[in-house]
């Protein structure tokens, strides 16, 4: 079975297992509304739960999810041209080409690869993809062979060894991307690249005669810091600084590497943030209810003793995470910091509460409150923020850890 999603060892698709709640939803239709774009039908044999992913940069998109009955099908509307994925509810995922023509994508089950008709584009890929080269028929634009081309790029980083190896695979992907960027856009590529040239990092052997650990140490971090200012340079005619910086942070916050992660937002401390609104005044009532990382121990706001400090996170903002587990970490080391008190945009979930797991002892808490969270933060505000409660100096009301 082949699956995109598969090969890269960094959490690229880990947002997308995130998701696997919506999936009891019944999403009969989907993405686009007035699109003029192709329309794609998914025919299953086997009852199916099903996300339709699309990319812009390294931004993924959710195009369409839908539930397709067993023996029925359903029909996508949707004007998104390049490679998405199609992730089913357990996590299996497959490569499907959007151009403009519409098509059928024939589904057995979630294990196995779908089959398509109308669709010279993924004939030609997947015919491709499974060795099957004297059977692919033509490929109308050529997108397939450069998605083939990409990933055949990919897999040659697997035996990176040395420093040498390293800084040449780099300049590859690096040259590739800035040649290509506007073919790989609309597809999961960019990401792909970006990530793994972080990974092959790990492939490399430091190690010098004499050098301590704490210097081979060192040399790693600096290497990937280094590893980031690359990739500004080839991504800011295209992209937003704070998103390239979001992106190789989450790389690491994802993989519980905050210590790393939180010095890649330190080195470029002026684009690790999120867009959105400042405010400088916020009300936190005495009854508002905030819970511990396992959901138990409901409390009250008032109720909790000493200085206590709210920090704001939005989990499709990774600079705000991190600066919160460093904020958390901060306080259980000086064991009298102010307790800090997580304040998600979004309902709270698991993906906040795991913040807890990455501070040595947890104890940090979360506000649990549907109405206060809709009255107060129905708008995108700039993050990282914390403000204080009580007196604690090291944050001035309002502000952020930059």
């Amino acid at each position: 079975m082949y699956s995109f999603c598969h090969f890269c060892p960094f959490p690229a698709a880990s947002r997308r297992a995130q998701r696997a709640a919506i999936f009891s939803l019944c999403f009969l239709v989907l993405f686009a509304g007035d699109s003029t774009g192709a329309l794609i039908t998914l025919h299953s044999q086997t009852a199916v739960s099903l996300e339709l992913v699309g990319y812009d940069g390294l931004d993924e998109i959710s195009l369409a999810r839908a539930k397709v009955p067993a023996g029925g099908s359903v029909t996508i509307d949707t004007a998104y041209n390049g490679l998405g994925v199609l992730v089913f509810a357990g996590g299996q995922s497959y490569p499907v080409i959007l151009r403009d023509e519409s098509f059928t994508l024939h589904i057995e089950d979630a294990a196995r690869p779908p089959s398509f008709t109308g669709s010279n584009a993924n004939e030609h890929f997947y015919a491709r993809m499974s060795g099957k080269e004297k059977e692919a028929g033509p490929d109308p634009d050529g997108f397939a062979l450069l998605m083939i081309q990409t990933k055949q790029l990919l897999d040659s980083s697997s035996a990176i060894r040395t420093i040498g190896e390293l800084s040449a695979k780099k300049k590859e992907f690096q040259a590739f991307v800035r040649d290509q960027y506007e073919q790989l856009r609309h597809s999961d590529m960019v990401r792909r690249l970006v990530a793994q040239s972080f990974m092959m990092h790990e492939y490399v052997e430091y190690h010098s005669a004499g050098v301590p650990a704490t210097g081979i140490k060192v040399r790693y971090q600096e290497a990937v810091l280094q590893g980031v200012a690359s990739w500004l340079a080839v991504l800011v005619p295209h992209l937003p600084r704070h998103e390239i910086v979001n992106y190789c942070l989450s790389l690491y916050y994802e993989r519980s590497m905050v210590t790393l992660a939180a010095l890649i937002a330190d080195r470029f401390q002026d684009d690790a943030f999120c867009p959105g609104v400042s405010r400088e005044k916020w009300t936190f009532p005495p009854g508002l209810s905030v819970t511990g990382a396992e959901g138990s121990d409901e409390m009250k706001l008032a109720a909790i003793p000493g200085s206590k400090v709210i920090a704001f996170v939005a989990d499709d903002c990774p600079a705000s995470m991190v600066a919160t587990v460093v904020r958390a970490r901060q306080s259980a080391d000086r064991n009298k910091g102010a307790q800090v008190i997580v304040a998600p945009l979004q309902q709270l979930s698991g993906t906040h509460l795991h913040m807890n797991s990455m501070v040595s002892g947890g104890g940090m808490l979360f506000v649990n409150d549907e109405q206060w969270r809709r009255e107060n933060l129905a708008e995108k505000i700039r993050l990282p923020l914390f403000v204080p409660l009580e007196d604690d100096p090291a944050f001035p009301n309002g502000t952020s850890t930059k």
